[in-house]
């Protein structure tokens, strides 16, 4: 029996095509070609991660929302707490991405995106899918995205934030 998954591109259960790149399994879409899974990705332990993060990167968080005054809350509350060494904030999904794509061609590691669901010009679910599609492109793990919205999400709109979490 072939193995399906639910393509967020597709908005259906697919069949996958199963691909060996860089010592892990990458499971895309036979239709679309859009990344679903990777399996056997190495995990860090604790100790491991902190010395990677200590040693050789910049902490680049990015922040993207169109309300000026919600950007600002989440900055300053990074800022306060001391988690981000460097912060570049968006006003939709398509300055992020333009940004993602510089950052990962400077070979600058990102430690997590902040993205709303609903702005203009991109929004938050299909900037998600295009990180991970550059992700993917140049063979790096996923960046950590973590999505928020003030209209409550449906499970359609819950499965595909699941996907691209």
């Amino acid at each position: 029996m072939d193995e399906t998954k639910y393509c967020v591109c597709c908005g259906e259960e697919v069949n996958v095509n199963r691909v060996e790149r860089n010592e892990r399994i990458e499971l895309t879409c036979v239709y679309c070609g859009f990344l679903l899974a990777v399996q056997d990705e190495p995990l860090l332990s604790i100790e491991e991660a902190r010395a990677h993060t200590e040693s050789e990167r910049l902490h680049y968080v990015l922040i993207t929302d169109d309300s000026r005054f919600t950007r600002k809350i989440i900055k300053d509350l990074l800022v306060e707490k001391k988690l981000a060494d460097e912060i570049m904030e968006f006003e939709n999904g398509l300055e992020l991405t333009s940004a993602f794509a510089k950052l990962v061609a400077e070979k600058k590691q990102v430690d997590v995106a902040i993205i709303d669901i609903n702005m203009p010009v991109m929004d938050g679910l299909t900037a998600a899918k295009i990180i991970r599609s550059i992700e993917s492109q140049n063979g790096i793990l996923h960046v950590p995205i973590a999505f928020f919205s003030s209209v409550k999400a449906d499970e359609n709109l819950r499965n595909q934030m699941e996907l691209l979490a």
